[in-house]
């Protein structure tokens, strides 16, 4: 009985070692120069967001036919952008100062017919924003705002993650709670909702280094030095590691790591500052920028 069991074993082990990821191919894409930093892929991966080096103003990039759109010229609105599943409503945030006090305007525009809608008026407590299918959820001073923008209507509310004076939360069924797995004496950024919703992805400022969890916080896993990361389908993040001389970035890479935090893989090597990437939905595509303004597409392979 003792081989059947230790074949069975040796097999495990070899699954549990066969994730990886692997890249296909890495493209500059021909993208006029000005609008060039902070892309966001479609879901599909059919099209791309970028704003400009100002973070002012979106621009839509076709992938097919090479095409530029202008979509909006609005204030800060390179920030944050998502986009719904169906790719026909950008959602992004409208950054402006009255006095020296911040406020933001929560915005979205059909892709198609470039009609603009107000979603959130001007506050200084939007804490996060997410865009699931084609319903928009955002958090604002801890309560939950939802609008169908396209699709039909969602048959549950799902998870959205937020940030308020540096602390993280989760608004789970309408109710807002506090999470923060490293404690309140540290500050959290770029949090966000796995696509099946059952994990959170955080980056912890303090530590430099990023980490998935459960909603409520518990059983956090350390997927070390990363920064802005972002899920690539449910079993793989994508984000950068990078360095500044204290005015400007030195260096930078994009890396991949699996959720589990089994498996971590330079996607690119130290031969150009390639920062801020973004993957589709199926986690076969990831786009970013480099500090020159270069936009890439690169092609991967995952394996679970």
């Amino acid at each position: 009985m003792k081989k059947p069991i230790l074949a069975l074993l040796v097999f495990a082990s070899q699954l549990a070692f066969s994730q990886g990821i692997s890249v296909v191919s890495n493209e500059q894409l021909p993208i006029p120069s000005g609008s060039n930093y902070l892309p966001v892929l479609s879901p599909a991966g059919d099209f791309l967001v970028l704003t400009n080096s100002d973070m002012n103003g979106l621009q839509k990039y076709d992938l097919a036919t090479k095409k530029m759109t202008t979509l909006t010229t609005d204030k800060g609105s390179g920030f944050g952008v998502e986009i719904s599943s169906d790719g026909s409503t950008v959602v992004y945030r409208n950054r402006e100062y009255k006095g020296k006090l911040r406020y933001t305007t929560l915005k979205s525009v059909n892709v198609n017919t470039g009609k603009k809608s107000e979603l959130v008026k001007a506050t200084r407590d939007l804490q996060g924003v997410t865009v699931k299918e084609g319903t928009v959820l955002a958090v604002n001073d801890g309560k939950l705002l939802s609008k169908k923008m396209s699709g039909s209507k969602l048959s549950r509310i799902p998870a959205v993650a937020s940030i308020k004076d540096g602390q993280l939360y989760v608004t789970v069924d309408g109710t807002t709670r506090q999470v923060s797995p490293a404690g309140t004496e540290v500050s959290y950024l770029w949090p966000s909702v796995s696509p099946d919703g059952k994990k959170l992805l955080y980056y912890v400022m303090d530590y430099g280094k990023a980490y998935v969890s459960n909603l409520d916080g518990s059983n956090p896993v350390s997927l070390g030095v990363m920064r802005a990361p972002k899920w690539m389908g449910n079993d793989w993040t994508v984000g950068m590691v990078d360095y500044d001389n204290g005015e400007i970035v030195t260096s930078s890479k994009i890396v991949a790591v699996s959720a589990n935090g089994k498996v971590r893989t330079d996607l690119t090597d130290e031969s150009s500052i390639s920062m801020y990437p973004c993957a589709s939905a199926d986690a076969s595509k990831i786009v970013y920028n480099t500090a020159d303004g270069k936009v890439f597409l690169m092609q991967v392979k995952t394996t679970k």
